[in-house]
C-alpha cells in the first residue's frame, strides 16, 4: 500500500480500526455504556465488573471483566434461544450467543453479573433482532 502524499511529503497510511466507533441513523438508540463498532458489533461496559476466576496450568486466576463484546446473532444461537425454556432462559441463550460464551465460563460470568448489566446486555442483544422478534422481554 502506497502512503499518501501531503504536502509533499509521504506519511503513514492509516486505516480504522476495528473497535472504532461509528454513528450510523439507520441503527438503534443504544444505553449509556454501548457503543456501535466499525464491524457492526456493540461494546458494551459494564457498571459493575465482574471477577472471573479459572485456573491456567495448576495456578489459580482471577480476571475482571469490564467489557463485553455482542455480536448480530446467528442462525444457531436463534434456534437456541427460541428452543430455551422460560423467559430468563431465553435471554440468557441469546446473551451466551450473542457474545459467544458457552459452558461453565458463560454460567459463571452471567451467573454472577449484577441484575442491571445483565438487562442492559439483553437490550443491547435485542437491536440485532428484527422489529417484532420477540425475546420475551
Amino acid at each position: 500500500m502506497n502512503a499518501p502524499v501531503v504536502n509533499g511529503a509521504a506519511t503513514p497510511a492509516t486505516a480504522p480500526a476495528a473497535s472504532a466507533a461509528v454513528a450510523r441513523p439507520d441503527r438503534p438508540k443504544l444505553p449509556e455504556g454501548a457503543e456501535y463498532q466499525a464491524d457492526g458489533s456493540v461494546k458494551v461496559t459494564l457498571q459493575y465488573p465482574v471477577e472471573q476466576k479459572s485456573v491456567v496450568n495448576g495456578t489459580p486466576q482471577t480476571d475482571l471483566v469490564g467489557t463485553i463484546v455482542l455480536n448480530r446473532l446467528k442462525g444457531r444461537g436463534i434456534t437456541e434461544m427460541l428452543n430455551a425454556e422460560g423467559e430468563g432462559n431465553r435471554i440468557r441463550a441469546m446473551l451466551e450467543a450473542s457474545a459467544g460464551m458457552t459452558g461453565p465460563k458463560a454460567d459463571a460470568l452471567l451467573g454472577e453479573m449484577d441484575g442491571e448489566d445483565f438487562l442492559i446486555l439483553s437490550q443491547v442483544a435485542s437491536t440485532f433482532l428484527k422489529r417484532g422478534a420477540k425475546t420475551g422481554q
